[in-house]
């Protein structure tokens, strides 16, 4: 991560607290989102390889109240 506080967690576990220096390696068919704290902004540099299709797939858009509900702030 390159600067602010945010959160990453993959679908079924505790979402992990990411600060500046941070890497999160992610596993191939992984289901996962990140973003920035409620109370910090977020800016992150990300390398996505996939020879076998070479695309993202994109999930659906997570809710304020599954963002909330989510994660432990503290």
């Amino acid at each position: 991560m390159v600067d602010g506080v945010g959160y990453y967690q993959e679908r079924g576990k505790p979402a992990r607290k990411i600060v500046t220096g941070d890497i999160v390696e992610i596993a191939p068919n992984v289901e996962y989102w990140h973003g920035a704290s409620p109370d910090s902004w977020f800016s992150h540099l990300s390398i996505i390889r996939n020879l076998q299709i070479n695309k993202n797939t994109w999930l659906e858009p997570m809710s304020e109240e599954e963002y909330k509900g989510t994660c432990v702030w503290k």
